[in-house]
């Protein structure tokens, strides 16, 4: 089974490190990101990384791509986004709204609860 298709039979549990509050940001980002190519976000924290430390992997991707194009990190409260295509890792920031407007700065519409 793909790790997309885990996701969408375990949709609770996807993204579970973020809050409810990051992961309505980040879903109407998505949307919003689609603009410039984007079209999905998956929550790769589960998977096997060696030495990642890391609190939240976000990896984002491309209409198209296998490969994730960005990874957004979270560690200890702080966000940083790895660009996979130029091996290149921004400075840290303090939020998921700041550091997913390294990738594509747009305005999500974010619905409420």
């Amino acid at each position: 089974m793909a790790f997309a298709e885990s996701q969408a039979r375990r949709p609770y549990e996807a993204f579970g490190r973020l809050t409810p509050a990051q992961r309505r940001y980040l879903i109407g980002w998505c949307d919003a990101a689609r603009a410039i190519g984007i079209d999905e976000v998956q929550d790769l924290a589960e998977r096997p990384w060696p030495q990642a430390g890391a609190d939240t992997i976000i990896g984002v991707f491309r209409s198209g791509q296998r490969l994730a194009s960005w990874l957004v990190v979270e560690r200890g409260g702080s966000w940083a986004v790895a660009n996979c295509n130029e091996a290149a890792v921004s400075e840290a920031v303090p939020s998921l709204a700041d550091a997913l407007a390294i990738i594509c700065p747009v305005t999500p519409l974010i619905i409420p609860l």
